[in-house]
């Protein structure tokens, strides 16, 4: 096999990938830059072409260099900045040279490798315990309850519309009560249809707390999820252009309503600035962004801590 004259780490960095990708994530952003830098997209930008040309043959080598990585296992997930890849390699030990997994002062991506690498926990038999803490159960139920949030709420259902659409003159208020009612119980119908990350979270808060008390390990989650934290996911993956619009308009209602100024010039000024985000989250970008970014990795660094103390708990680890 000649040799690669690129590394992972500038490939990872020339894809722009996430600090942990999967497959479909490595093609995706693959897609993207590819999109980008083609010559078409290149001339419309009045882009320099001979750049373009040079980032798309890096971007194609990067990817044909990452894409081996899933040959054999397919559902894997990278990370970044590590030599290995989440499922662990035989031979390789990931305790040399790292610190007390459970020191809150280390790095918990080391020992998330650690873990990984260690013999898989015993898989739980059928029963009443699993099903109810599994992950069908729970979505059903969050489902159920979006959807009777949905019928009872959603304007344009017949039974709804006296609510929302007032007879008489309309207020910011009226407006903003009806861009709500639009957009939240249909987004958390819809989200967890899709993904199901809402139950995930508090089913594995229930899972966390049994195996905790019981000091008997269960991991219910579905086969086909991938690793990580549905609460990781929840704050990462949000459309917050979407879910900040009702709150601009919200701000707006009360600023126009508010008779004592301070509070009027404070809720202006509130509304102008999340306007402001809102429209540069449509793009991906803002402090909401910036922050619910940051807050997410936060997020699942604390979420490994705590589950590599519960395997040692249950004696599913030895770490």
């Amino acid at each position: 096999m000649p040799r690669d004259d690129m590394t992972r780490e500038a490939a990872e960095e020339i894809l722009e990938l996430p600090r942990r990708y999967t497959k479909e994530e490595l093609r995706r952003s693959y897609t993207e830059i590819a999109r980008r830098y083609h010559p078409d997209a290149a001339a419309k930008g009045h882009m320099d072409p001979v750049a373009a040309q040079r980032r798309m043959v890096q971007a194609n080598k990067a990817y044909q260099l990452l894409k081996r990585q899933f040959q054999d296992m397919p559902n894997r997930v990278v990370s970044r900045g590590y030599g290995g890849i989440t499922g662990g390699f035989s031979g390789v030990d990931w305790r040399a040279g790292t610190s007390d997994s459970f020191d809150p002062s280390a790095d918990p991506w080391d020992f998330a490798q650690d873990w990984d690498a260690a013999p898989p926990p015993e898989k739980v038999p059928l029963s009443v315990r699993s099903v109810l803490l599994g992950p069908v159960v729970l979505r059903v139920v969050f489902i159920g309850l979006f959807g009777w949030l949905w019928w009872n709420t959603f304007p344009l259902l017949f039974h709804n519309m006296w609510r929302f659409f007032p007879a008489g003159d309309w207020s910011l208020m009226d407006v903003a009560n009806l861009v709500a009612a639009f957009v939240y119980p249909s987004y958390l119908l819809i989200y967890e249809l899709i993904s199901g990350y809402l139950s995930g979270f508090v089913r594995e808060v229930l899972n966390g707390a049994v195996s905790w008390i019981t000091k008997k390990y269960v991991d219910l989650r579905p086969k086909s999820s991938s690793y990580g934290c549905a609460l990781y996911k929840i704050v990462h993956e949000q459309v917050y252009a979407l879910l900040m619009a009702p709150l601009v308009l919200y701000l707006a209602a009360f600023c126009v309503n508010e008779d004592f100024l301070p509070f009027k010039v404070v809720y202006g000024l509130l509304g102008a600035a999340l306007g402001v985000d809102t429209l540069a989250a449509v793009v991906r970008g803002g402090f909401v962004n910036v922050l619910t970014t940051a807050l997410s990795e936060r997020i699942e660094a604390w979420y490994l801590l705590l589950r590599a103390r519960l395997l040692k708990r249950c004696g599913k680890w030895e770490g």
